[in-house]
C-alpha cells in the first residue's frame, strides 16, 4: 500500500495524528492527537454533566424511578440539564480531524515510497 493513502487511512479510522506516527513525524502527529485529544476530553465532560444532571433529577424525584422515564429522559434531557450540552466543540473535532487526514496525505506523498508490504 502506498505511503500517502496508508497515512491517511490510518488517521481517517484510528485516530488523528496515527498516520504521521507511520510516517516517522511524531511532532505534527501528537500534536493533532493531543489538540484532538483535549477537544475530546472537554466534549465528554459535557457529556458527563448532562447525567449528573439527569442522575440528580432522579435523586430529587423530578423523573420517577421507572425504566422507561430514565430513557425518555436520556433522549429528551430537561432544559436545566440541556442548557449543558453546547457541544461547541465538536464541530472543531471534525475540521482538526479533515486536516489531520489531509496533512498526513500530504506528507505520504512527499516521503519517498517504500518498497510494497
Amino acid at each position: 500500500m502506498k505511503q500517502d493513502l496508508k497515512a491517511a487511512l490510518l488517521t481517517a479510522i484510528v485516530y488523528p495524528g496515527a498516520g504521521h506516527f507511520s510516517l516517522k513525524k511524531h511532532l505534527i502527529g501528537a500534536i493533532f492527537a493531543g489538540v484532538f485529544s483535549v477537544l475530546l476530553i472537554l466534549t465528554l465532560q459535557d457529556i458527563f454533566a448532562i447525567a449528573q444532571c439527569t442522575a440528580n433529577e432522579i435523586v430529587h424525584g423530578k423523573i420517577p424511578m421507572s425504566v422507561t422515564a430514565i430513557l425518555k429522559a436520556a433522549q429528551q434531557p430537561s432544559n436545566a440539564c440541556a442548557q449543558l450540552a453546547e457541544y461547541k466543540y465538536v464541530p472543531l473535532m471534525i475540521v482538526i480531524w479533515i486536516l489531520s487526514i489531509a496533512d498526513a496525505y500530504r506528507l505520504g506523498r512527499k516521503v519517498l515510497p517504500n518498497i510494497i508490504d
